[in-house]
């Protein structure tokens, strides 16, 4: 963490990762061909999309603000680093994988390090379970990425399941 951030300025901070992570998991989603492992994927878009709503309700409570918290100026977009850039747009869906597990981990040792940090009980808690639910998608994540090393055609859409009928 470049400075010690408020807990607002990391709830703003948490808020926008939301939404970056909720693009970037439909821009996944858009990527693969099987429609099993796509609806994971816009599952986990709709997730983030949801903690975004939870989050921003919980900065409108606190501050009495509707219109959300205001950008941190040096302290970094998003508890992930930065934005995923349009030149990621192009790459494998392996590398798009493999990215994202860095990005949650990233984000579960920001919210960590703010934890420490912490000027107040109630913000250490959020902090800690924010960096859990990083720490979650972090695990599910790296499941996918041994799914689609395990069966990159059947996980990408590339070769359907064989059905095998074992019955009367």
């Amino acid at each position: 963490m470049e400075k010690d951030l408020t807990s607002l300025e990391i709830l703003g901070i948490a808020i926008r990762s939301e939404e970056e992570a909720a693009r970037f998991y439909g821009h996944i989603a858009r990527r693969i061909g099987n429609e099993l492992v796509r609806t994971r994927f816009r599952h986990l878009a709709e997730e983030e999309g949801e903690h975004r709503k939870m989050l921003f309700a919980l900065y409108r409570q606190l501050t009495g603000d509707p219109h959300g918290p205001p950008r941190v100026v040096g302290g970094g977009d998003l508890a992930e680093g930065a934005p995923v850039s349009d030149e990621h747009g192009n790459d494998s869906l392996e590398s798009l994988l493999e990215l994202a597990v860095q990005r949650e981990e990233h984000a579960r040792d920001f919210y960590r390090k703010a934890a420490e940090n912490a000027m107040d009980p109630s913000g250490e808690r959020i902090l800690h379970y924010l960096a859990d639910v990083e720490e979650g998608h972090a695990q599910r994540l790296k499941r996918e990425l041994h799914a689609f090393h395990r069966d990159t055609a059947w996980y990408t859409g590339q070769e359907a399941p064989e059905m095998v009928h074992m019955g009367p």
